[in-house]
C-alpha cells in the first residue's frame, strides 16, 4: 500500500481551499492512502476525513487522513510571518516522514517564499527545500502537461546568473539526469532543447553559449539519446513543439511562459531526481482570491493523478464520459418535468406503504436535480455519481442531498434505504448482462425489507425516433458542444458522440466524449430481474396509468419511449 502526502501550503492562501475541493469527491484508489498535512476545510458529505497525529495511523484507503498544522489566528488572504512559519512547519513535518520512509510521495500546494523568508531567509523554494533535506545533490524542475512536458536546466535563478551557472560540465550533467529521469516514466522519449540566445546565437553573433551547447549535444547523441536543437525559442513552440515528448529550457521563464499559457489548470510541477515522488500545482498562493471560494482545484487534481501514475498505483477503471459534458448537463435536461417524475416516484411508494420513504438513495444522480427536489419536499436523501464533475455542480445547489462519489456497479451499505432510484436511462450504460445482475444484487443488499427500486430505460422507439442521426449544437459562454447520435439496430447500441471546444487563452481546445448505451428490450430485462431476489411489481410509462407488467411485453419497446420498472424487496 502506497502513501501520498498533500501539503496545503500557506494557510492564508488558496491551498487549503483547493485541497478541500479536490478531495471532497476524489475517486479513491484501493492501492493508495492519502494524508493531508496542514489546514483543511471539512466537508459534510463526499469522502470521509479522519484526523490523526502520526502517519502510521493512516491504514485504510477509504478515508482521507489529516494531520492538522495550523494557527487559527491567521487571516485568509493576509500573508504574514506566522502564515509563513506554519507553511514551513508543514513542509518540515512532511519531509521528515518522507525521509523516514513513511511516505512514498508528496503533492504540494503553493507557499509564499516572502512569508517564509521572515523566519527562514535561506529558503528558496519547494524544489531546493526537498533536495536539501533529502540530501539530493542534483534535481530537475520539470513540468508535465497535456500538450508538452518541460524540463529546466536551472531552477529559481536570476536571469543575469544563467550564463555563468550553465558551464559545459553542468549542462552535460543536467541533460543526463533529465534523460535518465524521464525514461522512468516515458517510453523512448524524444527531446528538444531551446537555445539560450536569440536566433540560437546566429553562429556567435549573439553569444557563444549555443555553439558550446551544440558540441555537448553531439557528445550526448552518441549515447543513443534522441535530442534535437538548440532551437530558437521564439519560433519553436509555434512550429516544432508537437513533435517532441520533452522540451528542455535553459532558464525558468523561457519555457514556463508558453507552458502555463497552453497548459492552464492542467499543468503539473514535478521535481525529478528525489528519492520520492514530488508533484505540485503550477500556480501560486493567489492571496487576492483566497477565502472567496472561487479558486480552481484542477491543477491540484492533475498533480494528484500524476503522482498516482508515477507511484504505479493501479486505479479502478473510472468512467470519465461526463468530464466535459457536466457543464452542459442541466441545460440539456431543462425540458424534463421533474415535478411530474417526483410525484410518480412518491405515489409508487405511498400506494404500498401509505407514507413517504424515510431514507432515499439516487444512484448515478448526475447534477442531482431529482435528489434536490426530493430534499425540498423534506425527504432524507443521499445521492451518488461516478463523475466528480457532476457532483461538484450538484454541491453548489441549495437544499442538496448528501453527496458521495460512487460507481453504481459497486457495493453499497447494507439495509440502509427504503427507496433507491436509478434514472435517465443510466441502466442503459451497463452494456453487459452481468453488470445488471451485480447492480441488482447491490441494490437488493442496500434496501430495507419492503423497499423499492425504481429505474427507467430508454427504448428502441426512443432511440430510433429521437436520437438516430440526431445533430445539435450548444454554446455556453466560452464553450461549445456538438452532439451527434447514432443507433445501431444490429448491436442495439446507441452511440452519442460529443465534441467540445473550450476557450483556453487565445485559442480553443477540443475534447471528445463517446457515450455508449445498450438498448435492452423489455423481455430481456424481465428475464434478468426474474433471476434476482427482486419481485417485479410494475412497469409504467409516466402519464399512462395502466400497470404494463401483465400486458404483452414484446410490444412495449415499440409503443413507449421510456419505461419505468418498479422492483420490490420482499
Amino acid at each position: 500500500m502506497r502513501k501520498l502526502a498533500i501539503t496545503t501550503g500557506d494557510p492564508a492562501g488558496i491551498g487549503p481551499e483547493i485541497t478541500s475541493k479536490a478531495l471532497r469527491f476524489l475517486s479513491l484508489n484501493d492501492n493508495l492512502i492519502i494524508i493531508v498535512y496542514g489546514k483543511l476545510y471539512s466537508f459534510s458529505d463526499g469522502n470521509r476525513i479522519k484526523k490523526i497525529e502520526h502517519v502510521d495511523q493512516a491504514i485504510h484507503p477509504n478515508y482521507i487522513y489529516w494531520i492538522e498544522i495550523d494557527d487559527p489566528k491567521i487571516k485568509i488572504g493576509k500573508p504574514t510571518k506566522s502564515s509563513g512559519e506554519i507553511a514551513y512547519k508543514i513542509l518540515l513535518k512532511c519531509v521528515s516522514d518522507l525521509n523516514h520512509g513513511f511516505l512514498d510521495g508528496v503533492v504540494t500546494c503553493p507557499i509564499s517564499k516572502e512569508a517564509i523568508h521572515h523566519s527562514h531567509p535561506q529558503f528558496i523554494g519547494h524544489t531546493e527545500f526537498f533536495a536539501d533535506l533529502s540530501h539530493t545533490n542534483d534535481v530537475i524542475m520539470s513540468f508535465w502537461g497535456p500538450h508538452f512536458n518541460l524540463a529546466l536546466l536551472t531552477t529559481h535563478l536570476a536571469t543575469k546568473c544563467v550564463a555563468d551557472k550553465l558551464t559545459k560540465n553542468l549542462i552535460e550533467k543536467k541533460l543526463r539526469i533529465i534523460f535518465s529521469e524521464f525514461q522512468k516514466f516515458l517510453s523512448e522519449p524524444k527531446f528538444a532543447i531551446l537555445a539560450m540566445n536569440p536566433h540560437a546565437g546566429e553562429k556567435g553573433a549573439f553569444g557563444t553559449e549555443d555553439e558550446v551547447l551544440k558540441v555537448i549535444l553531439e557528445k550526448i547523441k552518441k549515447s543513443n539519446i534522441k535530442i534535437d536543437g538548440p532551437f530558437p525559442a521564439d519560433t519553436f513552440f509555434a512550429q516544432h513543439a508537437d513533435k517532441y515528448d520533452v522540451i528542455i529550457s535553459a532558464y525558468h521563464d523561457q519555457g514556463l511562459i508558453p507552458f502555463k499559457m497552453i497548459s492552464k489548470d492542467e499543468g503539473v510541477n514535478v521535481t525529478l531526481g528525489l528519492p520520492f515522488v514530488r508533484t505540485s500545482v503550477d500556480h501560486g498562493t493567489a492571496f487576492d482570491i483566497a477565502g472567496k471560494n472561487i479558486a480552481s482545484e484542477l491543477s491540484l487534481l492533475a498533480a494528484i493523478n500524476l503522482a498516482e501514475k508515477m507511484l504505479k498505483c493501479d486505479k479502478k477503471d473510472q468512467n470519465n464520459i461526463y468530464k466535459n459534458f457536466a457543464i452542459f448537463y442541466d441545460k440539456y435536461m431543462a425540458h424534463v418535468d421533474y415535478e411530474k417524475w417526483i410525484k410518480f416516484f412518491l405515489e409508487c411508494f405511498s400506494q404500498r406503504f401509505k407514507r413517504n420513504p424515510k431514507k432515499t438513495l439516487e444512484l448515478a444522480c448526475g447534477t442531482a436535480n431529482i435528489a434536490c427536489e426530493l430534499v425540498k419536499k423534506g425527504l432524507d436523501v443521499d445521492a451518488s455519481d461516478i463523475s466528480s464533475e457532476m457532483l461538484k455542480i450538484a454541491a453548489k445547489k441549495t437544499l442538496r442531498p448528501n453527496l458521495f462519489q460512487h460507481d453504481m456497479r459497486y457495493l453499497l451499505p447494507v439495509e440502509k434505504y427504503e427507496l433507491v432510484l436509478l434514472l435517465f436511462d443510466s441502466l442503459n450504460y451497463l452494456i453487459d448482462y452481468k453488470e445488471i445482475e451485480h447492480l441488482l444484487e447491490n441494490v437488493y443488499t442496500t434496501l430495507k425489507q419492503n423497499g423499492l427500486f425504481i429505474f427507467d430505460i430508454t427504448t428502441i422507439k426512443n432511440c430510433s425516433n429521437n436520437f438516430d442521426g440526431f445533430v445539435n449544437l450548444e454554446d455556453d459562454q466560452d464553450s461549445y458542444l456538438i452532439h451527434h447520435g447514432e443507433y445501431d439496430e444490429e448491436t442495439s447500441i446507441q452511440t452519442t458522440n460529443l465534441t467540445f471546444f473550450k476557450k483556453k487563452g487565445f485559442l480553443f481546445e477540443r475534447f471528445d466524449e463517446v457515450h455508449k448505451q445498450k438498448v435492452y428490450n423489455v423481455t430481456e430485462l424481465v428475464s434478468i430481474i426474474e433471476k434476482s431476489n427482486f419481485k417485479l411489481s410494475a412497469i409504467h410509462s409516466i402519464g399512462f396509468k395502466e400497470n404494463l407488467v401483465k400486458s404483452d411485453l414484446t410490444v412495449l419497446d415499440e409503443n413507449f419511449t421510456r419505461l419505468f420498472f418498479v422492483l420490490e424487496k420482499k
